[in-house]
């Protein structure tokens, strides 16, 4: 309680910064029996990011016309910053020839800065993220460290077959739209579909999808919140046809591991989000579809987030 106290509400004037963490793992599957739960594929994913402020030197020109977003902003201009470590393992142990039909352990350590320009229905965003692969991106030891913590709950872990180390640049474009109750409806229900497409080295590929949202005081999906008290419970939908993915696709310029990738990769959803003021907790149950032939045909996996946003 004494958290949410501190936390000042906002005035109309004041512009919001949010900080937030996003934890992704397959050992947050909480519907599994811890020792049924799987460690594999993408099996874990941690990130940091900063909402607010100017939007990055390379956009001001083209977002001249807006201003920067407030408390009670309709339609404002803001920026995104991002560091992350994502983390890909085989379905086995790497031992035997069972290895050479499995994926390589894959690590993915990366900053992204982003350009928003934001109205009450509708949201754009221009991202690049650059990252390295490999030894780099620190995998191999954040899961050795991260299995330490609990070894009983997990299997042996081989890195001697990952995707080698390369620099990776990825540029995308995102949009997204906001369709049903007014933002300040005490119950409310809304749809928000969005589209993108990622080119890059690391990634190149297209997505659409769509989130169905609905319940009580929501927080708005892109613009700052402004709310006491309240939750939303979402469900989702999405699919993405990939022309390169290098974790499965392997490095660009040099022979390594690879099992290539699936044309169409589905997901779908399940979650909540709870706020208090400044402080937004959430929780998300993911499955994706087979990411290349011979890899698992639906794989699980938990998100939980949590933020919180100031007003200055």
């Amino acid at each position: 309680m004494t958290l949410m106290a501190s936390i000042p509400l906002p005035a109309g004037g004041q512009s919001a910064r949010t900080f937030s963490m996003r934890a992704d793992n397959d050992a947050f599957d909480f519907w599994m029996a811890p020792w049924n739960r799987p460690d594999e594929e993408y099996t874990s994913g941690v990130h940091l990011a900063y909402d607010g402020g100017e939007v990055p030197w390379w956009a001001r020109r083209i977002a001249s016309g807006l201003q920067f977003c407030t408390a009670l902003s309709i339609s404002c201009r803001t920026s995104h910053v991002e560091i992350g470590q994502d983390i890909y393992t085989p379905l086995v142990p790497q031992t035997g020839g069972a290895a050479t039909i499995e994926r390589p352990n894959a690590g993915w350590l990366y900053a992204s800065q982003s350009a928003q320009w934001l109205t009450t229905d509708r949201s754009d965003a221009f991202s690049i993220t650059l990252g390295v692969t490999g030894p780099p991106s620190l995998a191999r030891f954040t899961q050795h460290l991260a299995h330490n913590v609990a070894p009983a709950f997990n299997r042996p872990t081989d890195w001697s077959r990952q995707v080698a180390f390369e620099p990776g640049v990825i540029a995308r474009f995102e949009h997204a739209a906001r369709f049903g109750s007014p933002a300040d409806a005490p119950l409310g229900i809304d749809i928000v579909p969005r589209a993108g497409v990622s080119l890059g080295n690391v990634l190149t590929a297209a997505d659409a999808g769509a989130r169905v949202r609905f319940g009580w005081r929501m927080s708005h999906p892109w613009l700052p919140p402004a709310r006491d008290i309240g939750f939303d419970v979402l469900f989702g939908a999405s699919a993405r046809a990939v022309a390169r993915d290098l974790f499965l696709d392997g490095n660009t310029l040099q022979d390594g591991p690879r099992v290539g990738h699936e044309a169409l990769v589905e997901s779908g959803e399940v979650g909540f989000e709870l706020h208090v003021r400044g402080l937004a907790l959430g929780y998300r149950a993911v499955a994706d579809s087979r990411a290349y032939r011979g890899g698992p045909r639906w794989h699980p996996w938990g998100s939980m987030t949590g933020s919180v946003t100031v007003w200055k």
